[in-house]
């Protein structure tokens, strides 16, 4: 049972910091647009880069901290297995969105948290092949997902 409660921690903290990776990324897009509102030509805005550096660095921090404190260790391995994973569902979701960024809406939220929950699963050696699967199959299936064309739809 304390093996569950670890994921369903790890799921909770991918939520949060996947949360903040949407929250920062609309607020990026937003200031980007009013900044370039009036450009009539190639306008470049800092706020996309500022946006990601900002998740990058308060996710590393979030996920070093609640990881460990949930049960998932080693915290180095875990932290960065869960910001690759979740940087690469930002990659998936990113092209699939209907608007320049993504909402924060629930499939988004859960595709953001598999990322720490299949670290934590990966994490408890009884569950580690499964773990394992799991992740070769959200890879294999965020590959696929990039490579349907919007316009099919």
């Amino acid at each position: 049972m304390k093996n569950a409660w670890t994921v369903a921690g790890a799921a909770l903290t991918g939520a949060l910091t996947g949360w903040t990776a949407l929250a920062l990324w609309q607020w990026a897009d937003a200031e980007e647009i009013r900044d370039c509102e009036g450009s009539v030509s190639l306008c470049l805005s800092p706020y996309p880069l500022i946006g990601l550096l900002m998740w990058v660095a308060l996710a590393t921090l979030f996920l070093a901290v609640a990881l460990p404190l949930t049960g998932v260790r080693p915290r180095k391995t875990a932290t960065a297995a869960s910001l690759a994973l979740q940087m690469y569902a930002l990659a998936i979701i990113g092209p699939l969105a209907p608007r320049e960024a993504p909402d924060t809406t629930a499939p988004n939220l859960i595709a953001l948290a598999l990322g720490p929950s299949l670290v934590a699963v990966c994490a408890v050696p009884a569950w580690r092949r499964a773990g394992l699967i799991a992740v070769g199959v959200l890879v294999a299936a965020g590959l696929l997902a990039i490579g349907i064309d919007k316009q099919m739809f």
